[in-house]
């Protein structure tokens, strides 16, 4: 965006008038200030409906835009407690760690931890996976994710968060834990993060 300045000279209005209009745009999440950078314009947040599962590559592309993916990690590593019990599996068994950046544009905005046990997703570590999770396991192994639980909550991302999506120090966000099924069996569990502007999740409720 132009200077306070620059918007001042160009619509004859105060600096203290244009300093509220930057104010309630930042507010309404339609800006972003960056300390040094200067403020940009936010873009229109990706939807999300919640009444299906979904893929983030098939939202992105249902919704005419254009998404890539990063993969930052890749890694085996032996299960703790609470991925074990997230993945059906025991303590120490072999998983699969993998997190993702996504792209909208040339925009990361998400970041993606994800968690697979090892004995029956090996294959993973040999695939290419910029081209989309779900869309790998359903079209390369026949493994269709048709269940998921997710929890949704308000977060502060963390140093290494805004650093991968560029945004200020003690960002807010959103941070979406789901554990993934196919026919009944754990498939996988994720983390997802966000800066708070990015994805807006809509429900339809209904009164029985």
């Amino acid at each position: 965006m132009p200077s306070e300045r620059e918007l001042c000279d160009t619509y004859g209005v105060s600096r203290m008038t244009v300093r509220l209009a930057i104010a309630e745009l930042e507010r309404d999440g339609r800006i972003q200030k960056i300390q040094g950078k200067g403020t940009y314009v936010q873009q229109e947040p990706i939807e999300q409906d919640m009444n299906n599962v979904y893929s983030f590559s098939k939202e992105m592309n249902r919704q005419g835009m254009v998404s890539s993916t990063k993969v930052m990690a890749k890694v085996v590593l032996p299960a703790d407690e609470k991925m074990a019990s997230k993945l059906g599996i025991k303590t120490d068994d072999s998983i699969i760690f993998l997190e993702r950046l996504r792209y909208s544009g040339n925009k990361a905005i998400i970041v993606e931890k994800t968690w697979f046990a090892y004995d029956r997703f090996s294959f993973l570590m040999d695939c290419d996976l910029t081209k989309g999770l779900y869309k790998t396991l359903e079209e390369d192994y026949d493994i269709k994710i048709d269940e998921a639980d997710e929890v949704l909550q308000a977060t502060t991302l963390n140093q290494r968060e805004c650093s991968l999506l560029d945004c200020p120090a003690d960002q807010y966000g959103i941070l979406v834990s789901r554990l993934a099924y196919s026919k009944g069996q754990p498939v996988s569990y994720s983390i997802i993060v966000s800066y708070g502007s990015t994805l807006e999740f809509k429900v339809h409720l209904k009164d029985q």
